[in-house]
């Protein structure tokens, strides 16, 4: 059975969480310090959803095609915010795929994310590859974008000086620009991002009177177009007039000629543009084109002429037949005569004219901005639906609505549930099942509101709830661990059904936390579920039994100490240790006894984990055993280790005897056990082995020193 399981393709859901945690944990490592909460927890959660992913193969690929990463030759979700990200950093530094292979470690992980956020953006891509080749992790590969595969109309190109510093990627894009040598597709996006300063600095440096005015338009092309769009943006123009800002003289002049001619080209495009860029901005490229006496488009001028017109006029003072126009009010000529400057001052107090100076010295900045984040936040659609769905649970709740209506709007209800699945929104279920229960107490409209709690209690809406459950529960956590108290008993089987085909490590643990939410009233159906054929269902009820069960259910999990599987047998045991049931202690006393050296291990561990004294006896006597090979030594390990965990003073001799051996034939064998005894020791009363501590100083092997120095200044002083 484990051979099949692991045969199983990638799964969806699961790979589109690691992704997710990938991203996530990539920026707290790029914004915090090793060790940091936030670090460690994004960590461990994308270095258990990568390890579910490597179970079911060994190796997992993402490949990176610009702003979509692509699986097994199949592109993900393109209009996925988080897929894009993490595909558009990938693509920034010249990653072309990154692939993950089993064994990955959590320092591998880290030091992953390390890399992409250390090196500098406009580093040469033999720079990025050098830093990289001095990670050496061996289970994280990295194929890069190969650029000598952008191909040039010259095929003679010039050999590098030895020694010569290369040129960031976007300059020698920009340079093969100008030059219309460039001829891969979609280069714009390594010059976008160049901040308008730096390719202004470029441009001065680089330009001459030879560059014609085409090359600074497929500059300007590939500067504030996106090869996504047909169009472009005010943020875009915006650039582009810093650029313009800051050129010399005679570049400006050809670059302005250029900039008229690419924006005329969309003059729909740039209206919608220049129309959200402030009037000053406007004013000022006017004043610019004016002074390089630069000849534009004539659409293009008119459009400026006219926006720069127009707002001015819009703040200004519209005058019609002696009087002034305000609001559509006539203001006659003594009101205009009392808003002039000198007779403002003879009506006006000085306090409310220091009330107006304050008013205008008012930073409104913040205020605006929290105004149209939360504008912004009523207009969106989630608000929308949300704030739909609490209108119509309070007609549901009031008497103002015939029966009809009333069954009209259960039936709206119903699918905004069924939307509230798909997105998480357990609470307003929750909301939707509390309204109509409460409807029921009232009596109101009992066969309508009776058939709707139906509906919310079928095994149909149930599964899906399940199902929503095993994909985003785990994001949602309180809210469905409240919609799941609030369903009770009647949920656990669906919830069961889940756990046992549940995949990923990650989603078993949050399943199993919210059965475990039940207590002692799930044991019927775990007992049920403990005769299931398959190891991993008997393994993950026991681990509930183990979390929820009492002295009644030790019967049940006595015979499955000696499961042919060894992980039930673990979960078995462990269950009856927790519980300080001596059967417990009586199957890892036969396991160590065995001679079964998988067995034996994984009693040791129990044994010491859990810090069962009365295995002692046992433990030293696989420990005294005559060691004839390097095997034999290495075997000792773990029975050291189970001694040091339980810290029993009896074992104290037995380790005396290990440190005093000489081991000529197998002596790297004997110095990792000996290593192991001085890591043991700080469980150990100091005073029974204060003369250990003390030869271990004196050692030549560096770690036994460093432990033993551990050990006295925790235990020694």
């Amino acid at each position: 059975m484990m051979h099949e399981r692991e045969r199983l393709p990638l799964d969806a859901r699961l790979l589109s969480e690691s992704i997710i945690e990938l991203n996530i944990s990539r920026r707290n490592v790029a914004i915090y310090p090793r060790g940091h909460p936030l670090v460690e927890k994004s960590l461990n959660r994308a270095f258990e959803l990568l390890k579910g992913l490597l179970d079911l193969r060994p190796e997992m690929t993402l490949a990176v095609a610009k702003d979509t990463l692509v699986v097994d030759n199949s592109y993900l979700d393109k209009k996925n915010p988080v897929y894009r990200d993490f595909a558009l950093h990938l693509n920034r530094i010249g990653i072309a795929s990154v692939t993950f292979s089993s064994g990955l470690t959590k320092d591998e992980l880290y030091s992953f994310h390390s890399f992409l956020s250390e090196h500098a953006r406009d580093a040469s891509p033999e720079t990025v590859r050098k830093e990289w080749e001095e990670k050496r992790l061996t289970h994280v590969h990295i194929e890069f974008i190969d650029y000598g595969a952008f191909t040039f109309e010259d095929e003679v190109r010039e050999e590098r000086e030895p020694g010569k510093e290369q040129q960031p990627l976007w300059e020698r894009y920009a340079i093969a620009l100008m030059e219309g040598r460039l001829q891969t597709e979609e280069v714009s996006d390594a010059i976008q991002e160049v901040p308008p300063e730096t390719l202004a600095g470029f441009m001065n440096r680089t330009a001459t009177e030879k560059v014609r005015e085409e090359s600074y338009e497929r500059i300007i092309t590939a500067y504030i177009r996106r090869s996504s769009e047909s169009s472009f943006s005010s943020r875009d123009l915006k650039k582009l007039m810093v650029v313009i800002s800051r050129l010399r003289p005679e570049v400006k002049r050809q670059f302005l000629s250029a900039a008229g001619r690419t924006l005329s080209s969309d003059m729909k495009a740039a209206e919608e543009a220049l129309r959200e860029i402030p009037v000053e901005r406007i004013i000022g490229l006017l004043n610019t084109i004016n002074e390089q006496k630069v000849a534009i488009p004539e659409n293009l001028e008119n459009l400026l002429k006219k926006l720069s017109t127009l707002r001015q006029d819009a703040v200004g003072d519209i005058i019609l037949g002696g009087s002034l126009i305000a609001d559509d009010v006539f203001l006659s000529p003594d009101v205009m005569s009392l808003l002039s400057s000198g007779n403002f001052e003879r009506y006006v107090s000085d306090a409310y004219q220091e009330e107006i100076q304050r008013l205008i010295n008012t930073d409104v900045s913040k205020i605006v901005g929290e105004t149209a984040e939360e504008l912004r936040r009523e207009f969106s659609d989630e608000y929308t639906e949300l704030a739909y769905n609490q209108t119509i649970l309070e007609l549901l709740s009031t008497d103002i609505i015939n029966e009809k209506d009333y069954e009209r709007f259960v039936e709206i209800v119903k699918g905004q549930a069924e939307q509230m699945l798909e997105t998480g929104q357990y609470g307003g279920v929750l909301k939707i099942l509390k309204t109509l229960e409460s409807n029921a107490e009232r009596g109101r409209f009992r066969e309508i509101t009776s058939s709707a709690l139906q509906h919310y209690s079928s095994p149909g809406f149930l599964s899906r709830f399940v199902e929503s459950l095993r994909i985003i529960g785990r994001l949602m956590r309180e809210e469905a661990m409240s919609l799941c108290d609030h369903y009770g008993k009647e949920i656990i089987p669906y919830l069961m059904d889940a756990l046992i085909v549940e995949e990923s490590q990650a989603n078993r643990r949050f399943l199993i936390s919210l059965l475990t939410r039940f207590g002692d009233g799930i044991i019927p159906e775990t007992i049920k579920r403990l005769g299931d054929p398959r190891w991993y269902v008997k393994r993950n009820m026991l681990f509930i039994l183990s979390e929820c069960g009492g002295e009644e259910v030790l019967p049940h999990v006595r015979s499955y100490c000696f499961h042919d599987n060894r992980r039930v047998c673990a979960e078995a045991i462990k269950c009856l240790l927790k519980a300080g049931d001596a059967y417990g202690v009586a199957a890892l006393r036969e396991h160590l006894r065995s001679g079964k050296e998988e067995l034996i291990e994984q009693a040791a561990a129990l044994a010491g984990a859990y810090r069962v004294r009365e295995l002692v006896p046992e433990l030293l006597e696989l420990l005294g055993k005559k060691s004839v090979s390097s095997k034999d030594y290495n075997d000792k390990v773990p029975i050291v280790r189970a001694l040091g965990s339980i810290g029993d003073p009896r074992a104290v001799a037995a380790l005396r005897e290990i440190v005093s051996t000489r081991g000529l034939i197998f002596k790297g064998a004997v110095e990792r056990l000996k290593e192991e005894v001085y890591r043991s020791l700080r469980n150990y009363p100091y005073e029974d082995v204060r003369d250990l501590v003390e030869a271990g100083l004196r050692s030549r092997n560096e770690r036994i020193r460093e432990e033993a120095m551990r050990v006295k200044r925790m235990k020694g002083g």
